[in-house]
Parts: C-alpha cells; sequence; structure tokens
C-alpha cells in the first residue's frame, strides 16, 4: 500500500510540473535551457516547490474556480523564452 501511495505522489509530481509549463504557455517537448531558468527563476523555484506540495495547490486551485495562471513565457529578440508574471 505504501509503495502504491509513493507512486502516486510522484506520478502527481510529474503531473504537477507539465501542468505548470503548459499553463505558463510553454511546449511540452524538450527541456528548459538553462538561461531560460535563470532569468525565469521566480516561476522555477515556484514550480519546483509546488511539485512536492502538489496536493495542497490542487485543492486550493479548485477551490478558488480554476483561476488563470499569472505566470506568461514570452519569446525575446534572440528566441530565449522566460516566463514572466503578467500585470
Amino acid at each position: 500500500m505504501g509503495a502504491a501511495l509513493g507512486i502516486t505522489y510522484f506520478i502527481g509530481m510529474l503531473v504537477s510540473a507539465g501542468v505548470g509549463r503548459s499553463r505558463a504557455g510553454i511546449s511540452q517537448r524538450g527541456r528548459l535551457s538553462l538561461l531560460t531558468i535563470l532569468m525565469s527563476l521566480p516561476w522555477f523555484l515556484l514550480q519546483m516547490a509546488t511539485m512536492f506540495v502538489w496536493p495542497v495547490v490542487l485543492g486550493v486551485w479548485l477551490a478558488r474556480g480554476k483561476p488563470q495562471s499569472p505566470w506568461r513565457a514570452m519569446n525575446t529578440g534572440d528566441g530565449t523564452v522566460i516566463i514572466r508574471r503578467r500585470t
């Protein structure tokens, strides 16, 4: 039983990472470059934190009525993707 719960929690972490990328407007294909991570550090750190507490984040998100993500991916002039908060 414990192994099943552990596997379920780990799968939830992976799904949480994919949902965070998708809601910010990033493709699920490929990796994030180091430059993208460094330029989008607040988003990246928040995503890492929410991966570990995803059941709580899911509950809060559903209780709030599934609001839109405040994060949006943007392309810079040289083609680098950065994630910033919407204003």
